[in-house]
């Protein structure tokens, strides 16, 4: 989808469950490599290097539980959950790369 602002963005928009299966949003697919990291690929390259932002999903987490985005480019990105201990850990994720 493209919207117009001060740049013309593709967004990808998407809700990925801990075993790595997308439960929400279109124009990407999953892979679940290991313990806690997951590869997004989108269907469709940004033009340029995507922001992206992840976030944990659910209420039975905590607030130390976490997601990162490791990489960034512009056919995939990298997201790692931990636990909240530190330890990387399965989490389910939201996530939204704009570009």
């Amino acid at each position: 989808m493209t919207i117009n602002a001060y740049e013309n963005l593709q967004i990808v928009r998407g809700t990925v469950a801990a075993n790595g299966t997308r439960t929400a949003g279109h124009g990407f697919k999953v892979t679940k490599i290991s313990t806690g990291k997951y590869i997004i690929t989108f269907n469709n390259d940004f033009l340029e290097k995507p922001s992206v932002v992840a976030t944990i999903d659910g209420v039975e987490w905590a607030l130390l539980d976490n997601t990162h985005v490791a990489d960034a480019t512009t056919e995939k990105v990298t997201v790692i959950t931990g636990k909240s201990d530190g330890v990387v850990g399965d989490r389910p994720f939201h996530f939204i790369a704009l570009g």
